[in-house]
């Protein structure tokens, strides 16, 4: 008797906690899987998403001018960091426009919102690609002119 009582409370429990997952699915749908999304997001073209999406998913950067090279600060405005959701950004990187990796920097969603990740480069480029990852959004990316202010 006790056997199947104790049975029965974890089916619910699992039932239930499937339907949470289910319904977390469908309030904020699923990101793709970076290799399964053709191209990245941007401002100009933001997939099944709106606008709004985009503005808060498009990397914002910054450069400064060092004595190693160049420092490069990225922040992903507004954006939540919610394990309880889950929403959150995975990780931002940067690429030159040749598409090698230049820095990355990977995020939990416990960490402090809104994402922000600075690098120093070795060496100072004309143009480059910044990326992030949304784990409800997918992949989004700012190639963006270095403008040293």
């Amino acid at each position: 008797m006790r056997k199947s009582y104790f049975a029965g409370i974890v089916g619910v429990s699992i039932a239930a906690g499937l339907v949470i997952v289910a319904a977390a699915a469908a309030q904020y749908g699923s990101a793709p899987k970076p290799q399964e999304q053709a191209k990245p997001f941007t401002a100009a073209f933001f997939g099944p998403w709106n606008e709004a999406v985009a503005k808060t998913h498009v990397p914002m950067v910054k450069f400064e001018k060092t004595d190693k090279g160049l420092k490069v600060t990225v922040q992903i405005d507004n954006h939540p960091m919610d394990p309880q959701k889950p929403h959150w950004i995975e990780w931002i990187r940067i690429e030159d426009l040749e598409g090698n990796k230049l820095a990355e920097k990977a995020f939990k969603p416990t960490d402090p919102s809104p994402p922000m990740a600075e690098f120093e480069l070795a060496a100072t480029y004309d143009k480059l690609k910044v990326f992030e990852h949304c784990n409800v959004h997918g992949t989004w990316l700012n190639e963006t002119a270095v403008e040293i202010k």
